[in-house]
């Protein structure tokens, strides 16, 4: 019987793509919670039960909820009222807590990659719950991180493309 300790997590050897949506969504899951010491609010807690209710989502039966959802898009709702429409490209910078909520909002953005991977494995179903809930909660956190930076009187810095034509 192999030893428990010499195992990190059952599943990384495996070659499905469902292994490494574990392991991004254990570790947005750990720096929402490490970011938690940097917000100003505290509906981070909330968040990060619900990204560790997805991350068995794809494996098992899938724990994202059409509720959970409706809760999501009222907290959306709630900070697009607190911070009113974005206008314009802005820097992923500011404060503290806005710049950690930018790289939880990119962070999010590696998982819903990691999920258009697993669509086209074979035998996969889309899990329209699952990625609605990462799409939402990419925005979500940069709605959050305009929010922070807000309540720090830090004004929200323009980029304009030198790419791309607006």
């Amino acid at each position: 019987m192999a030893d428990a300790r010499a195992c990190a997590y059952s599943y990384l050897y495996e070659t499905s793509s469902l292994c490494d949506y574990e392991i991004a969504t254990d570790l947005l899951a750990s720096r929402i919670g490490l970011a938690m010491h940097d917000v100003k609010h505290s509906d981070l807690k909330f968040l990060v039960e619900l990204v560790y209710h997805a991350n068995g989502s794809m494996r098992g039966k899938c724990a994202i909820t059409e509720e959970d959802l409706k809760m999501c898009n009222d907290l959306y709702e709630d900070y697009l009222e607190k911070v009113g429409p974005c206008k314009m490209f802005v820097l992923p910078c500011g404060c503290r807590g806005a710049s950690v909520l930018h790289c939880l909002r990119s962070e999010t953005k590696s998982i819903i990659r990691i999920l258009a991977k697993i669509d086209c494995e074979p035998n996969r179903v889309k899990n329209k719950n699952i990625h609605q809930f990462f799409n939402l909660l990419s925005n979500l956190f940069f709605l959050m991180a305009l929010y922070e930076n807000k309540q720090e009187n830090v004004k929200e810095s323009e980029f304009v493309s030198k790419s791309y034509e607006c």
